[in-house]
């Protein structure tokens, strides 16, 4: 601090020199960190996190308020540090998708879901393990293969039906609705019996 003001003194890397900036006002920036407690919350909801802490949306373009999970949505300094601006959009954008949710009567899911047969489980944690979106659970209530305590569950109104479970399963107990083993197969054995009618 100097009679005519603030002086700060910089190093200047290209030039190798120090400068000394004679300044009237000295304005110091506090860093924005992401909230306590937001490492838990994330793990709770299944919601990622990028390096720096902050939770992390589906798409950057695509989808820039929704998470991962279905029917959860971002908006503000939880996503990232942002100015008020950009925060109000981002919270217009987060309502306006959640009421595309709130607004139907009913919800329809896609028919294509994974389901387990737990006569079959062995309860090996695959599926668990494996599926990108954490839908299946082993579930206490359910006994699996030789009465073990414990089988897995696919939730159907979570499931993506993206299949990985199902080509997983080392024990086959997992099948994907609408596209079974015996359904494939009695597809390509169709197809094969028409080819060799058409020869």
């Amino acid at each position: 601090m100097t009679d005519a003001g603030i002086r700060v003194t910089v190093r200047e890397p290209s030039l190798h020199i120090d400068v000394a900036l004679d300044l009237d006002l000295l304005v110091l920036s506090m860093p924005v960190v992401p909230a306590e407690g937001v490492d838990e919350l994330a793990s709770r909801l299944r919601i990622a996190t990028d390096l720096d802490g902050f939770l992390l949306e589906a798409h950057v373009k695509l989808r820039p308020v929704d998470f991962a999970s279905d029917g959860m949505f971002v908006a503000g300094m939880a996503h990232y540090p942002k100015l008020l601006d950009e925060t109000i959009v981002q919270a217009q954008a987060a309502a306006a998708r959640a009421l595309t949710i709130v607004s139907r009567d009913v919800l329809e899911v896609g028919g294509i879901v994974a389901q387990v047969d737990p006569e079959k489980c062995v309860g090996c944690l695959t599926c668990v393990r494996i599926c990108p979106y954490d839908v299946p659970q082993i579930h206490v209530d359910l006994s699996g293969v030789g009465g073990v305590v414990g089988a897995a569950f696919v939730e159907p109104a979570q499931c993506h039906g993206c299949g990985i479970c199902v080509a997983e399963c080392p024990a086959k107990a997992v099948q994907l609705v609408h596209y079974r083993d015996t359904q494939v197969e009695a597809q390509i054995r169709a197809l094969a019996a028409t080819e060799s009618v058409e020869v």
